[in-house]
Parts: structure tokens; sequence; C-alpha cells
């Protein structure tokens, strides 16, 4: 026998090659084993309740994600549409009663202030006397009029306009 044949016929490296190969033996053990358990782990995930898989579930949730997204957006655009439209509608309103003339009784003369956000609207005065009244009506534009104003509608509308803070 060669000498070099005679180093592998030893019964060391015999024994050696036999540890090296039961090595192997149960580091395929434990990987087959994994495998299965994950082979198991993904049919269980992968298989839905009603036999859905997942990547189909997925694309569903997706879907239906897009199609909140879209609703979503829509209601923000309407929430802004209303928005716009409630701030140019004349809510803030105030009354201011007084008497016009000494020779009446009573606070009957009054200013109303109809203004929206942008102090935009109309100032209404009846003026009340013994023998007629008068209405005006005067457009306001950013707090102020190009008619004269009188003290009682300029308090009016100062009053109106202190609600929209």
């Amino acid at each position: 026998m060669p000498p070099i044949m005679s180093l592998f016929v030893s019964p060391e490296v015999i024994l050696g090659l036999i540890a090296l190969n039961l090595l192997f033996i149960i580091l395929l053990t434990i990987l087959f084993v994994r495998t299965n358990r994950m082979r198991k782990f993904n049919r269980k995930v992968f298989t839905g309740v009603g036999g859905d898989n997942l990547e189909s579930s997925l694309i569903r949730l997706l879907d239906e994600m897009n199609e909140w997204k879209q609703k979503h957006s829509d209601q923000q655009f309407q929430l802004n549409r209303l928005a716009q439209k409630i701030a140019n509608q004349c809510a803030n309103l105030s009354v201011i009663r007084y008497n016009a003339f000494g020779d009446t009784g009573s606070d009957l003369s009054f200013s109303l202030a109809l203004l929206d956000d942008n102090l935009n609207g109309v100032v209404i005065t009846s003026i009340y006397g013994r023998e007629e009244s008068r209405t005006y009506a005067k457009p306001i534009e950013g707090g102020k009029s190009i008619y004269n104003l009188s003290e009682e509608e300029l308090t009016a509308i100062k009053k109106a306009s202190a609600k929209i803070g």
C-alpha cells in the first residue's frame, strides 16, 4: 500500500470521517425539520379562511384602502367647500338699540350689522320717530362703507366684527 493511502486507512482518520459524517447528518436533519416547519407556516399564512391566499387578500385590502383614500379626499374637498361657504355667510351679527330722538319714550330705533368672516355684509338701521319711521341699508366691505355711518352703526359693526376672532 502506498504511504499516502496508509494515512487514510488509519483508525483515527476513519473515526474522524465518521464523526464528520454524523455531524453532517445532524445538520441535515436540523435543516430538514426547519424547512418543514417553514413550509407548514407558509401554508397557514398564505391560505386564508375562505381559501384565498395572502396575496389576493392583500390586493383586496389595498384596493379597499385606495377606495377609502378617495372617499376621504372627496370628503375633504366637500369640507373645504363648506368652510368657504360658511366664511362667506353673514353669521356675525350685532344689534344696537337706541333712542334716536329725545321726544320718544324708549329705545325703538336700532342698527343691525350682518357681517361675514371677511367683514363684508350690510348694516340696517331703523330710525323710529313719532310721526314716521325710516329704514336704511348700507353695504359694508372690509368693515367700512362708502356711505357715512352713524355712531350706532359703527358700534354695531364693531360688536359684530369682535365675534369673528
